[in-house]
């Protein structure tokens, strides 16, 4: 496994690979010294872009203070290193004396993150009563409701070259997002907004989160423009996230 800091590192960046990110979203889930260091180093993040150049300085020096009056006894010995260095490089990023792109440029994993959400399965109804159908169509469904994303993808796949709808591209798209596999996502999102259909909308906006997550700026800004001109679905949403990308 990649060295924790440097996780840590490339989250912030925003230069995680697909397994890095994986890495990352289990090291939150089951390592309590690791959310801890990030929600700290977070929390620094949101100060340095929050703030005027004046009222960040003295706060990032506040909190490296606050580190150093912490009695090293209350603190294992290798957090506190860990922490008192988040601090030190926080304080030298806030004051401008390192370039690191993510704290004075967007933030693409954060604003993905904080707006995605799975998309229901609203067209193919599973119930106990329906546990002896096979069809692929049901076990694509399936596959998507549990997250078997690779599963999903090859059921859907196969339920595209023989039964072509709007339904099937819009949820073979949203398993390829999950499954981060962003090419497949946005030509498959583009091709249902396309179609202008009951999915175009929504489409509208797993598009712009599939270019977030891609770092296509410009592209994610002219897809939401789209989403609130077209204004059912997700406009107030959209015209949040247009001002955080603006």
């Amino acid at each position: 496994m990649m060295d924790k800091e440097l996780l840590l590192y490339n989250y912030f960046s925003n230069q995680l690979t697909v397994q890095e990110e994986q890495q990352f979203n289990e090291l939150m889930k089951t390592d309590m010294d690791f959310k801890k260091q990030f929600d700290f180093e977070n929390n620094l993040k949101q100060v340095i872009r929050d703030k005027e150049s004046d009222n960040l300085k003295a706060k990032l020096i506040g909190f490296e203070k606050e580190i150093n009056d912490v009695p090293v006894k209350t603190i294992p010995r290798t957090n506190y290193r860990k922490w008192a260095m988040a601090a030190s490089v926080a304080l030298l990023i806030g004051l401008g004396w390192l370039g690191y792109n993510n704290f004075s440029g967007t933030d693409y994993n954060a604003l993905y993150n904080d707006n995605f959400q799975d998309y229901p399965n609203t067209v193919y109804a599973i119930t106990r009563g329906a546990e002896t159908d096979s069809s692929f169509e049901r076990a694509a469904y399936v596959a998507y409701e549990t997250n078997d994303n690779t599963k999903a993808i090859e059921l859907f796949t196969e339920l595209k070259e023989t039964y072509d709808s709007e339904n099937v591209s819009f949820y073979l798209a949203q398993s390829y997002l999950k499954n981060n596999q962003l090419g497949e996502a946005i030509s498959l999102f583009n091709e249902v907004v396309e179609e202008r259909g009951e999915f175009a909308p929504q489409a509208l906006w797993y598009l712009s989160l599939s270019y977030i997550k891609d770092k296509q700026k410009q592209n994610a800004i002219e897809s939401l423009k789209l989403l609130i001109a077209d204004a059912r679905y997700k406009k107030t949403e959209a015209e949040s996230l247009l001002d955080e990308l603006e």
